[in-house]
C-alpha cells in the first residue's frame, strides 16, 4: 500500500475524522458522461440534497422504510461492524438513519413547528452534508443489519441512495471513482493491458506445467462454449486462485474463453449509483455476445456475484446465455467423479471458512464453497457467525481506500477474533474484495494479536488439492 500521506488517527467513540478522500471534477466528468449525467447548474449543494432526498424518499420503498420503519430498538447496534469496532453511533445503522431523518422531518408539518423536539433538523448547511459523507462512506454495505432487525429494514439501501445523491453533488470517494472508471475505460479494475494480460496468463500457464505437470490451453478473446470470468487482482496478486480457475477448467474439459475486454468480477458501481452498476453490468452482457458463448462462469468476488447474479444473469438470459458461479462447477464436477482431489495436498492446517457478505446475504451461495471444503482440506471449521451472520471483512463499500486502513483494521478484528476463537491458521474468503483486504490488514492484526493467521481464496485450495 502506498501511504504518501500520514493517516488519520483511530478514535473510539468518534470516528468523525475518518472519510475517503473525494475524486476531482476531471474524474467524476468522466463517469457522468457515460452514463449521461449532467451535474446540477445554478442551485446549491444543500437545496439539490433535500430535494433528491425528498424525491427517493416519495418514490422509493426502501428508503422510505429505512426511514419510516424503525423504532430504534438498538438490534442493530448487537450486530453491526462498523457500531460495535468503532462505539460512533452515528457509524451505524440507526445513527446513519437518524441522519436523514432528521432532514426528512424537517420538511414536514410536526418538524418545522416542533424541530429538535423531534429531532428535526431546522436547517442544513455544507458542513451538515460532510458529516453524512464521512459516515455514509464508513459503512460497509454489509446488509448484516437487515438479518437481525426485527423488521427486516435493510440501511445498505438507504446507504446507496445517499451514496448516489452525494455522487451527484460531486462528493465521491477517489478510490471507488477511479476503480469504476478503470473497469468502465479498460475492462478491468487494475487497468491491465491485453498485453499484459497475455503475458500474465503465460508466466502463470508455465508455473502449472512446473507445479502440475500439464501444460494447458487458453483461449483468449476467441469463441468458446464458455466465457471465464476471473477478478483482475487475480493477475497481480491473487494468482494462486488464478491457476485453480484455469486448471479446474482445463481438468473437466471445458470449451472456454477469457476476454481481455472484459477480465473482472468485481463491481464498484454497487457502491456509488446504481446507473454505474447496471454500465458494468451490461458489459459483461456485451463480451459474452460478442464472443458467442453460451455460458458464463464467474469466479471468486462477493459482492461482485451480487450483482452478476441478480442483474447480469437475467439479462443474460435474454439472449439465450446462461451464467453461475465456478463453486458449482465444482461442486458439480466432485458429485459426477469428474475430478480427483487429494486434501492432504493442503496439509495438516487448521482452515476456517468465513462467507463472503454477498455471497451470504444476497448471493444464496454458502453451501457449495462448503461442500468444497470438505473435498479439499482435511480439518476445517465453521462458526456460529457463518451464512447469513458472518462478519463482513472490513473492505467491503470502498473502505479499500489507503486513508481509510485505520477503519478497515478495526473492523477486520471481528472475524479475525473469530478465527482465533476456534483455533483456526488459515482464513478461506473466497473473495477479490476480501483478499485485498486481507492483504492490507492481516499483517497489522497479526502483529497486534502476536499471531500468525494465513489466508487464501478457495480456488487456491482445490488448485492444490487437484490430482491431473
Amino acid at each position: 500500500m502506498s501511504m504518501a500521506h500520514k493517516l488519520p488517527e483511530f478514535r473510539f467513540g468518534d470516528t468523525s475524522n475518518i472519510k475517503p478522500h473525494k475524486a476531482d471534477a476531471k474524474l467524476l466528468e468522466r463517469l457522468n458522461a457515460r452514463i449521461g449525467f449532467k451535474p446540477p447548474v445554478g442551485i446549491d449543494k444543500v437545496s439539490y440534497f433535500k430535494k433528491k432526498l425528498l424525491e427517493e424518499y416519495e418514490s422509493n420503498r426502501n428508503v422510505k422504510l429505512a426511514v419510516e420503519t424503525c423504532v430504534h430498538c438498538g438490534a442493530c447496534l448487537t450486530a453491526c461492524p462498523t457500531y460495535i469496532t468503532t462505539g460512533d453511533i452515528r457509524n451505524s445503522p440507526v445513527g446513519r438513519a437518524e441522519l436523514i431523518r432528521a432532514v426528512i422531518k424537517a420538511e414536514k408539518p410536526s418538524g418545522k413547528l416542533l424541530g429538535k423536539a423531534v429531532n428535526a433538523v431546522k436547517a442544513i448547511d455544507e458542513n451538515y452534508l460532510e458529516m453524512l459523507y464521512t459516515y455514509y462512506w464508513q459503512c460497509l454495505l454489509c446488509r448484516k443489519c437487515a438479518t437481525i432487525c426485527p423488521f427486516g429494514v435493510d440501511q445498505a439501501s438507504l446507504t446507496r441512495t445517499v451514496r448516489s445523491i452525494l455522487y451527484e453533488l460531486g462528493m465521491a470517494s477517489r478510490f471507488v471513482v477511479t476503480t469504476i472508471d478503470n473497469m468502465e475505460r479498460t475492462g478491468n479494475n487494475m487497468a491491465l493491458t491485453p498485453a499484459a494480460i497475455r503475458n500474465i496468463l503465460e508466466f502463470v500457464i508455465n508455473e502449472i506445467k512446473q507445479e502440475k505437470g500439464v501444460e494447458i490451453k487458453v483461449k483468449i478473446d476467441q469463441p468458446a462454449y464458455a466465457l471465464l470470468l476471473p477478478s483482475s487482482a487475480d493477475f497481480f496478486m491473487n494468482i494462486e486462485t488464478l491457476k485453480g480457475h484455469l486448471l479446474f477448467m482445463h481438468a473437466i474439459g471445458m470449451d472456454y474463453t477469457i476476454s481481455t475486454k472484459l477480465l473482472e468480477v468485481a463491481n464498484f458501481g454497487l457502491f456509488l449509483d446504481p446507473r454505474h452498476l447496471k454500465y458494468i453490468g451490461e458489459m459483461y452482457v456485451n463480451a459474452a455476445r460478442e464472443l458467442g458463448v453460451k455460458l458464463a462462469v464467474f469466479c471468486e468476488c462477493g459482492h461482485g456475484w451480487h450483482a452478476f447474479k441478480n442483474y447480469v444473469i437475467p439479462r443474460l438470459r435474454e439472449y439465450g446465455i446462461e451464467g453461475l458461479h465456478i463453486f458449482h462447477l465444482v461442486v458439480d464436477a466432485i458429485r459426477r467423479g469428474r475430478i480427483k482431489l487429494n486434501p492432504e495436498a493442503n496439509g495438516d492446517i487448521v482452515y476456517m471458512y468465513q462467507d463472503p457478505d454477498y455471497y451470504a446475504r444476497g448471493g444464496d451461495l454458502t453451501e457449495e464453497p462448503r461442500f468444497i471444503m470438505n473435498h479439499v482440506v482435511k480439518k476445517w471449521v465453521d462458526s456460529e457467525y457463518s451464512r447469513g451472520k458472518t462478519w463482513c471483512c472490513g473492505g467491503q463499500g470502498g473502505m479499500l481506500a489507503d486513508e481509510m486502513l485505520p477503519l478497515a483494521i478495526q473492523y477486520a478484528r471481528l472475524w479475525y477474533e473469530d478465527a482465533l476463537k476456534h483455533g483456526a491458521q488459515w482464513v478461506v474468503r473466497p473473495c477479490s474484495i476480501c483478499k485485498a483486504q486481507l492483504s492490507h490488514v492481516v499483517p497489522h492484526l497479526n502483529k497486534m494479536y502476536g499471531k500468525e493467521i494465513k489466508y487464501s481464496g478457495l480456488m487456491d485450495l482445490v488448485y492444490r488439492a487437484l490430482v491431473v
